[in-house]
């Protein structure tokens, strides 16, 4: 958290992937293995990533499960806006995801999914992170108006408890929006809805009463309403494309609080030749709590990220991309950490051969 001198390291991630499929149904299985070493060691970190996937077709209906076990360091989970000057702390997430679609007919399909995520950290005192069930369930329903429109609309119901049993919330929110082609290479698409959430927090405050130690617990009642938003924009160049996107939406932090994030989005990638490709990225963020009882950080974000690829092989690739992010607090009480940081990334890339095809 406080200034430090700059620092090296490499990231290693060893993945395998394993895909069985039938005509009616398939499965998936998939584990990463992610290291990080410093010159810093205090940054280091040793991450497991575990993930198991089925799916079952029959004729309109499709029944989907997954699974996914992930223990790693919050210290990452946050690395893409913070960077890596923190204190380290090890996170445990368990998530069952149950779905069902249901093709209506050739122009329409219903889909349901329920998320049950079970989130705990490893010697998180005095660091404000609180493990916390969260539960999440949602509908949407997708029709072709035409051959180049399609109508969205959506409703969402998200209920957090943290499990001191200090912080709840309930999120709903209801979306609407049509996707356009102009034509095969230019398309654009506006989704928008409302939200509500209520939290309530409970407060305990202790005093010395004559030698006798009283304690009261007060419970606070906060309600927030709003609007969300999802709009984009996407050209097909001959050898590349360029997207542009706005949003606003309500996003669970690292915390398990619950964000307002305003987000300016743009990206543009494009083919040199067979062997090189380049991709060059920008956005802006504005972050707000809108939740009660849980640590957060209000800030505006300038993300920056260009990467250039190479084919060196069928096999192996590398890449190389310079990564800036610029941070300004709303508060002279946040924590104090750096307000700018500075990454180089050099990659590199082996394809083992697929041990069967189908």
């Amino acid at each position: 958290d406080q200034p430090h001198d700059s620092v090296t390291g490499i990231i290693i991630t060893p993945t395998i992937y394993g895909k069985i499929k039938e005509k009616k149904w398939e499965s998936a299985l998939s584990a990463r293995i992610r290291s990080h070493t410093y010159s810093d060691d205090t940054l280091d970190t040793n991450d497991q990533f575990f993930d198991l996937i089925g799916q079952y077709n029959a004729e309109r209906n499709i029944f989907s499960l997954n699974y996914n076990y992930d223990f790693d360091s919050n210290l990452n989970s946050t690395s893409t806006d913070f960077g890596i000057a923190g204190r380290r702390v090890n996170r445990k997430i368990q998530s069952l995801t149950p779905q069902y679609t249901r093709l209506l007919s050739v122009r329409s399909a219903l889909s349901l999914s329920y998320t049950y995520s079970d989130v705990d950290y490893l010697e998180a005192e005095n660091t404000g992170f609180t493990p916390y069930i969260l539960e999440s369930g949602s509908g949407s329903f997708i029709y072709d108006l035409t051959e180049k429109d399609k109508l969205t609309f959506s409703l969402q119901a998200v209920d957090y408890t943290s499990k001191n049993d200090l912080v709840t919330y309930q999120l709903f929110t209801s979306r609407i929006g049509i996707e356009h082609e102009f034509s095969e290479t230019l398309s654009v698409d506006f989704l928008a809805g409302l939200s509500r959430q209520n939290t309530t927090s409970l407060s305990t405050q202790c005093f010395d009463f004559f030698g006798t130690i009283i304690c009261q617990t007060q419970e606070v009642d906060f309600q927030n309403r709003g609007f969300v938003l999802n709009a984009g924009i996407k050209q097909l160049l001959e050898k590349g494309e360029i997207t542009a996107r706005i949003s606003r939406d309500n996003v669970t932090n690292s915390f398990g609080g619950l964000d307002r994030v305003d987000q300016l989005k743009f990206n543009y990638s494009e083919k040199i030749s067979s062997l090189w490709r380049y991709a060059i990225g920008a956005r802006v963020e504005d972050i707000t709590s809108i939740s009660s009882g849980t640590k957060t950080t209000d800030r505006d974000v300038l993300f920056f990220n260009s990467t250039v690829y190479y084919s060196i092989t069928e096999k192996w690739k590398a890449n190389a991309s310079y990564r800036y992010i610029q941070r300004k607090f709303k508060s002279n009480t946040s924590d104090d950490r750096a307000p700018h940081s500075n990454r180089i990334y050099i990659g590199l890339t082996y394809n083992f051969p697929t041990l069967s095809t189908f």
